[in-house]
This record gives structure tokens, C-alpha cells and sequence, in this order.
């Protein structure tokens, strides 16, 4: 792979985005993959962990730990259906919804920051290019 492919310098400037944020520091421990159960937990509004488990495309007891450790976090809560007390359905806690918007903010802040590097053209083209690659990224597709 070239260098000038890799990601570390991609990296090492998104990182700094939120070593800088002082609002971040309070979840550096929120890892990406954290961050991305976080999104679809939002996206899915209030999934039970099958559906949370099917849509990031890992089996059931991995979603689970990990909405352990993100309910310990203190990011995400369960709630047992009135129903069937084995059904629990989730949801973002006030917490979890403030991380998820500042790395919103973050990623702004990022793509910012290639918008001041390329000109209109090339960014229109990279835009293009981002949502084409970031539309067809799929866990565990193979091609």
C-alpha cells in the first residue's frame, strides 16, 4: 500500500480535534468502536441488543458487553419491557447523547479543516469521492 494511503496522519489530526476539545477530555476513555454502538443505538432508536448485535454485524454476546460496559459508562441505559421482562429495549442516556454530538462537532471541525486544503473543485470531487467509499463500507463485506 502506498504511504500516502495509510491513515496515521488522518489519524494523529483527528485525534488532536479531540485531545483539544475540553469538553471531549471528560470521554477519552469512549473508544471508536464505543462511539459507533453509541451512533446506532440512535440510529436504530431503542433496539434490543439482537437487533443492536445484527446491525453492527457482531453475534449477541459481544453486543452485550459491550452495552455492559457502556451502561457502567453511564452512556447508555436498559429498559425491561412491561411485557416480556427478558426484552430489554436501549437507549442513549443524556450522556450518551452529548458524546455522540461532540464528535459530531469533531468531525467538523475535521472535514473543516480539508475544505481549507483543497480548493472548491477538489473538494466538491472528495466529497463526492467520501460519501461513494463511506455508502458502500460494510462490517464483514467482502468483495
Amino acid at each position: 500500500m502506498p504511504a500516502q494511503l495509510s491513515f496515521e496522519k488522518l489519524d494523529k489530526y483527528y485525534q488532536k480535534i479531540l485531545n483539544t476539545n475540553e469538553k471531549l477530555e471528560k470521554y477519552a476513555d469512549v473508544s471508536f468502536i464505543s462511539l459507533l454502538y453509541l451512533r446506532e443505538v440512535r440510529s436504530l432508536v431503542n433496539p434490543t441488543i439482537s437487533e443492536l448485535a445484527s446491525a453492527m454485524d457482531v453475534k449477541k454476546p459481544s453486543a452485550s458487553n459491550m452495552v455492559r460496559k457502556l451502561v457502567d459508562m453511564g452512556l447508555l441505559e436498559v429498559e425491561r419491557s412491561n411485557s416480556d421482562k427478558r426484552v430489554v429495549k436501549l437507549t442513549l442516556s443524556a450522556e450518551g447523547n452529548e458524546v455522540i454530538e461532540l464528535s459530531r462537532s469533531a468531525d467538523d471541525l475535521f472535514f473543516e479543516k480539508i475544505e481549507e486544503i483543497l480548493n472548491d473543485d477538489e473538494f466538491e470531487v472528495f466529497a463526492g469521492l467520501w460519501g461513494k467509499i463511506t455508502s458502500n463500507l460494510e462490517v464483514g463485506r467482502e468483495k
